[in-house]
């Protein structure tokens, strides 16, 4: 086989791009005893791919493919959950509660519930000044 032959090949080879006859063609090339010197390099590497080749293994391997039984009933069960779940919800739209046809009274119902809204925040403020503490004695210790 041609030297630009092999070097081409060779090229196609480390690109990934050769084929098994191919591939063939270059371990016969390098196992032969003379090969140029600059192609040297390679001889080791396709030696060793053509004796590694002819190795088969020496035990049995026993895989599992059994699937363990129980395992199954989970999808099972969580496929039965989800679909009675979709089907026993109340999918009819229901009258809305709290709603007022009289716009003083909704105005009323409004206040009253931002007021109640209003004494939680403040309540939940006054929790805040210690942190203010704190946050002026730290500064007192890092002057």
């Amino acid at each position: 086989m041609e030297l630009s032959n092999i070097e081409k090949l060779l090229e196609k080879y480390f690109e990934g791009e050769t084929t098994i006859s191919e591939e063939k063609k270059l371990k016969v090339y390098f196992t032969r005893e003379t090969v140029p010197s600059h192609l040297e390099r390679y001889k080791d590497l396709f030696q060793y791919f053509s004796k590694e080749s002819n190795i088969t293994a020496t035990k049995d391997l026993k895989l599992k493919t059994s699937k363990t039984f129980r395992y199954s009933w989970i999808g099972l069960a969580a496929s039965v959950a989800l679909i009675a779940g979709i089907f026993l919800t109340k999918t009819t739209p229901s009258d809305p509660v709290d709603t007022y046809e009289d716009p003083e009274i909704a105005l009323q119902e409004t206040k009253k519930i931002l007021n109640m809204v209003s004494q939680y925040m403040n309540e939940g403020k006054q929790g805040l000044v210690y942190l203010n503490e704190f946050e002026n004695t730290k500064n007192k210790f890092i002057k």
